[in-house]
């Protein structure tokens, strides 16, 4: 049985990191706004222990993104062949976490790295579906928008796929900090990573609804036609559910991404 210590442990080590850290490292990012890569861009996403998700979005990311993007993998303590798959592309930036520091916060610390004007999340179980996803998801940006991309069924830019300048982030004092709130009689749900952020720019956010779904629920979901992400497949890496929901179940998600790969990938 697992001690109950680790638990509390693993909640105090998040709290230093982002106590200290993240402060240390915002402050750092500030003092290198005047040299940011003007143009350039950063793709960062998070991991952990999803080896053959990770591995399809490095491929399709690099095959399908102009040359010079930048790639940036938070690596969140991972335990199976991540840290040799991620030693096998040199040219990918890693930041190894020594345990699952959790996503909203693994997030921050790969948006504060950045070194480019514009900064991208990528969810490790998403990828894009062609070569023109990414001038399409960030010239909203150009035209006055302060965030771009995905939104599923609240008004906030769901950090599976979200655009925008490391500046603003850095500046604004943004955060993927998650505040979540269960959907309860009267309220919706509310506070999942990236919501708060969304909000304090709202009227300048750009949204890429869903083009196509499959069910059940989003267990598979294309965003705008740029972006496919499957909702479910890493989520039951990290609980013993088998149902997840009330409705998706395991076979689902795992049905769901064989049928991405083969269609798009």
């Amino acid at each position: 049985m697992p001690s109950p210590i680790a638990p509390t442990l693993a909640a105090a080590a998040r709290g230093l990191l982002r106590l200290v850290l993240v402060p240390a490292l915002r402050a750092r990012a500030r003092r290198r706004l005047g040299r940011l890569a003007p143009g350039a861009v950063t793709v960062v996403t998070v991991n952990w222990n999803a080896a053959p998700y990770l591995e399809t979005l490095l491929r399709l990311v690099r095959s399908r993104s102009p040359e010079g993007v930048r790639v940036l993998v938070v690596d969140n303590g991972s335990r199976d062949g991540s840290r040799r798959l991620l030693a096998a592309h040199p040219g990918v930036r890693v930041v190894r976490l020594p345990f699952n520091a959790g996503h909203d916060l693994a997030l921050d610390i790969g948006f504060l790295l950045a070194g480019t004007e514009y900064v991208v999340a990528l969810d490790v179980d998403a990828f894009p579906l062609h070569d023109r996803w990414l001038g399409e998801l960030l010239e909203p940006l150009g035209r006055g928008c302060e965030i771009s991309g995905a939104r599923l069924n609240r008004e906030y830019v769901h950090p599976c796929c979200l655009a925008m300048r490391t500046a603003r982030f850095v500046r604004e004092g943004h955060s993927f900090r998650g505040r979540y709130r269960p959907r309860a009689e009267g309220r919706d749900a509310s506070g999942d990573i990236g919501e708060e952020m969304s909000g304090r720019e709202r009227g300048r956010l750009h949204f890429f609804d869903p083009s196509s779904r499959r069910g059940p629920g989003d267990v598979g979901t294309v965003f705008g036609g740029l972006v496919y992400h499957n909702f479910y497949s890493t989520r039951f890496r990290a609980t013993p559910l088998s149902v997840l929901d009330a409705h998706v179940r395991a076979g689902d998600a795992a049905a769901a991404w064989r049928e991405a790969l083969e269609r798009y990938g």
